[in-house]
């Protein structure tokens, strides 16, 4: 069976709580990084749990709307499998709205300046919040292998 890799990189960056949390930017969140209220909330709101599998299973289909959405762009479809992981990771912690701000890197896509969408993705207030995970994709985007930056999970 083919692995997805937005789901093993998601589940990695993400990583899974049973009980909810205040994500770094304050939001109620749980599971494998499954937003579930608006930012600041109480947690007391929330008194539930949630097992692995409805986690993952939120987060296949999470993914499968993000690139549902992915696939209408023209540069996306343009990128390699591995490229395409990250850009639908940035999505899910994002979503598509702040992906769509980084023009400069997806401009840099379109013209297959690997490097050049590495230094752009970085110099981001995103980078800023999550370098390691920035860090990390910023290396996918430039050498174009999951393996280069997340070889431990294969």
């Amino acid at each position: 069976m083919k692995k997805n890799w937005a789901n093993v990189v998601l589940e990695f960056e993400e990583g899974y709580r049973e009980k909810p949390y205040h994500c770094s930017e304050g939001y109620p969140t749980v599971g494998i990084g499954k937003k579930i209220g608006p930012k600041g909330c109480s947690l007391d709101c929330y008194d539930f749990s949630v097992s692995r599998d409805v986690a993952n299973l939120w987060l296949s289909e999470e993914i499968n709307s993000v690139n549902d959405e992915l696939n209408k762009l023209n540069w996306y479809l343009d990128l390699n499998p591995d490229r395409q992981v990250i850009i639908t990771s940035m999505a899910y912690q994002m979503g598509l709205s702040g992906l769509l701000k980084f023009k400069k890197m997806i401009s840099s896509l379109e013209r297959g300046n690997w490097d050049e969408a590495a230094y752009q993705a970085l110099d981001s207030r995103w980078a800023k919040q999550t370098p390691k995970r920035a860090n990390r994709h910023a290396e996918v985007l430039r050498s174009g292998s999951i393996s280069s930056a997340y070889g431990k999970l294969l």
